[in-house]
């Protein structure tokens, strides 16, 4: 009995680990298409499942398509639904226009916190901008890669998002945000300076989000390096990359750029 008890224990104390990728149609943009796309990168790279989720709440905004040059609808109201929608006891979460081209989200497993956000961007072909939410408001973070598990202080983040969007008015004016846009960024800020004892200096992933902003003519994947072909051609190591330019990844091109990424790796084993 004591050996049946021990494994029963054992497989309890396993841990289940895997992505939800948040993706919301509009009349422009299919974030559905492109998260199964992303889905092929994090199952061969992170070795995890994948779940897509389309929000319940699909209220709409709107963002600037660098594309087409004007601002277009955009469906972000939902985010805070992923701590109830997510079937995984430790979970990534992640935009579906942010492409996973390597395994360093799952070092992140490895650190010891309820949920982890980053608030350092890099942007690759821009120059910097400002990380902080408004002159006098609180310094940013990205909601576009967001990893946690299912306890007690992630509910409550998750909680609180979903009750900063509610009355995003009243918290964009109390902490002197800027844009009158609701943002996903703008509310995970807005919620870890409150959780965590309104400070500034509190646990964050290691690391940074790597953004390419601008519309795009081509990526490769080499064996060594990505080459982004805009203006002109950037080389970078291997990395995930947040892509703005959604007609670049509504295009064949990315299901060609998956297709090709996946049959270098494997090559490159055989």
């Amino acid at each position: 009995m004591n050996g049946i008890n021990n494994l029963q224990n054992s497989v309890k104390s396993v841990k289940s680990k895997g992505v939800v990728i948040f993706a919301t149609n509009t009349d422009e943009t299919d974030y559905v298409a492109i998260a199964e796309q992303n889905a092929r990168l994090v199952e061969h790279f992170l070795g995890l499942p994948t779940t897509i989720v389309s929000a319940k709440d699909s209220g709409k905004n709107t963002r600037y398509n660098p594309d087409l040059g004007k601002y277009v609808e955009w469906k972000n109201f939902g985010r805070h639904e992923v701590y109830e929608a997510s079937p995984y006891d430790e979970t990534i979460l992640l935009d579906a226009d942010y492409l996973v081209f390597d395994d360093s989200l799952l070092k992140l497993f490895c650190t010891d916190f309820d949920y982890l956000l980053f608030n350092k961007n890099w942007y690759i072909n821009i120059p910097q901008l400002p990380s902080v939410m408004g002159e006098r408001s609180l310094p940013h973070v990205w909601a576009t890669a967001v990893l946690f598990r299912k306890t007690e202080k992630s509910k409550m983040f998750f909680d609180l998002v979903a009750k900063i969007k509610r009355n995003y008015h009243y918290y964009r004016m109390l902490y002197n945000v800027h844009e009158t846009n609701y943002r996903n960024d703008y509310a995970f800020a807005i919620a870890h300076y409150i959780l965590n004892g309104y400070t500034i200096n509190a646990q964050y992933a290691p690391g940074h989000i790597s953004t390419f902003s601008g519309p795009i003519q081509s990526i490769e994947y080499t064996d060594k390096n990505l080459i982004v072909k805009s203006d002109k051609a950037y080389v970078l190591p291997h990395q995930n990359i947040h892509v703005m330019s959604k007609s670049w990844l509504t295009s064949p091109a990315l299901k060609q750029l998956v297709d090709q990424c996946l049959d270098t790796q494997h090559n490159k084993v055989l």
